[in-house]
Formats: C-alpha cells, sequence, structure tokens
C-alpha cells in the first residue's frame, strides 16, 4: 500500500475536465469529484505507475456507477484504456510514494516559511542551537565595534569651502588637555591652508587621525607660539620688576656732591 492518503487539487470542481465527465455523465461537479477521488484512491492502492491490467473502460464505468464516465475521463485527459488495460494519466504528479514525499516535502518549506515570518526574533533565537546562537552573538558583537569607530571617525570631517566639520565641545577639551602648547584655533587654521595648498593630500578617509598628528607634531615641536620664534605664554618668564630693585639716591647740593666724588677720587 502507497498510503492512506492521496493528493487532490483545491480547484477540482472547477477544471474543465470535470465539465467534460459532466456531460458524459450528466452528474453534478459535487459527485463527479467524489467518484474521481474514489477511482484515484483505488488506482493509488492497486498499482504502482497508474496502470492497471485486467480491467477496462466498462469496468471504469462499473466501479464509479455512472455509465460515461471513462469517456469522460479520456476526454479530459485522465484516462487512457485499450482491451485490458487502463492507464491513469500523470499518475507520478499527484499519486505514489514520490508524489507524496514531494507533497510533504512542499508543505514543510511553506510552513516553515510562514513560520519564519511571524514568529517574534526572540521565539526563533531560541529555537537554534546554542552554538549557533553564540556564533550570531558573535557576529553581531564583531560587526557593532567597527561601526560605531567608523560613524565617530566620519563625524569629523574637512572640505575646502566650510573648513572642518563636525569638531564637538569635548574634541577641544581633550586636544587642549593633551596638546597644551598648540593654540587649536591657530593649528586648525594652519592646517586647513596646508590642505587648501596641497589638494592633492586632502583625500582622506579618517580626518581625527590626521587632526590629532597635525597638533602632536605641533605639541612635540615647541608649540604654537615656538614655530613663530617666541615661547608659548605660560612659559615666558614675568617682567622684571625695575622700581623693586633699584632705589633713588638721595638729593645732594653742589658742594655735597664735589666732596663725595674728591672723597671717591681719593679712594680709587
Amino acid at each position: 500500500m502507497a498510503g492512506e492518503w492521496i493528493k487532490m487539487r483545491l480547484d477540482l470542481a472547477t477544471d474543465p475536465g470535470v465539465n467534460r465527465i459532466r456531460r458524459a455523465t450528466q452528474l453534478d461537479s459535487d459527485a463527479i469529484v467524489g467518484k474521481l477521488h474514489r477511482l484515484w484512491s483505488w488506482a493509488d492502492v492497486h498499482t504502482a505507475d497508474g496502470i492497471a491490467t485486467g480491467v477496462d473502460a466498462e469496468w471504469v464505468d462499473e466501479f464509479a456507477g455512472v455509465t460515461g464516465f471513462a469517456e469522460g475521463m479520456i476526454a479530459a485527459g485522465w484516462l487512457e484504456c485499450d482491451t485490458d488495460s487502463v492507464r491513469f494519466a500523470n499518475f507520478d504528479r499527484h499519486n505514489g510514494a514520490s508524489a507524496k514525499r514531494r507533497c510533504a516535502q512542499k508543505t514543510r518549506v511553506e510552513n516553515s516559511r510562514a513560520q519564519t515570518v511571524t514568529l517574534p526574533a526572540h521565539t526563533l533565537r531560541t529555537e537554534c542551537a546554542p552554538e549557533k546562537r553564540r556564533e550570531e552573538e558573535r557576529r553581531v558583537n564583531t560587526n557593532t565595534s567597527p561601526s560605531v569607530a567608523r560613524s565617530a571617525k566620519a563625524a569629523l570631517v574637512w572640505n575646502p569651502v566650510e573648513g572642518w566639520q563636525g569638531i564637538t565641545d569635548a574634541d577641544r577639551t581633550a586636544w587642549a588637555t593633551a596638546y597644551p602648547a598648540a593654540s587649536l584655533t591657530a593649528e586648525l587654521a594652519k592646517a586647513s591652508e596646508w590642505l587648501r595648498a596641497n589638494p592633492t593630500k586632502a583625500k582622506r578617509s579618517n580626518w581625527r587621525k590626521f587632526l590629532t598628528g597635525w597638533l602632536t607634531r605641533c605639541q612635540d615641536g615647541g608649540g604654537t607660539d615656538r614655530g613663530n620664534g617666541r615661547r608659548p605664554a605660560d612659559e615666558r618668564p614675568p617682567p622684571k620688576a625695575w622700581k623693586d630693585e633699584f632705589v633713588q639716591a638721595p638729593y645732594r647740593t653742589p658742594k655735597e656732591a664735589q666732596q663725595l666724588a674728591q672723597t671717591l677720587k681719593v679712594a680709587k
């Protein structure tokens, strides 16, 4: 026995072949579908390839219980008859073990696709094997950090028209701490002018790296002011208080001055 069920289409009652059988038998469509089901079930059980020997068109009519049923099936292209056998057309498409396996496989695939679309994401994840879940989590974790880093780098850009874009207050605070000898306003302007003067070197993808390198060289070179031949303001000594180092001499009359000069001359 090939199985306990057979495959039948949902639109069989409206098939043109059913109408041909109706003309040959004067039966209604529901009765024809029922008799087709009974006949194809017999073929599924008693034949392996849809060819039944020892029967003919007359036997088909007797089995269906109505004259002209075999003639209608022949007109529909569903049956072929000779003197000692009948052949059910397209038997391996709808009947037999292989057809049932294909039908079951198709049903499983369709159900799996529908479940994938309708089930929540967390439900699908719990049905995965533990190794699969760990692999997916590692893939998510490894893909997140580079994307965040790329977006952070892309936030700071430069173009020859608008200059620097995307520099935040947090950036300025961090750079002022890391490069105290560099004047950020001056160095950013100098970097922009250098890029405008060197357009072939202004095609970069990591402008943050370029700026930190620029500020590092400025810091290591002594800072913004030292680059102009002067030390930074915080390294310059305070101006001397000359009035505190020298005391004004007391007033002397000409006679007293002459006597002082004479005394100094004698002492010399």
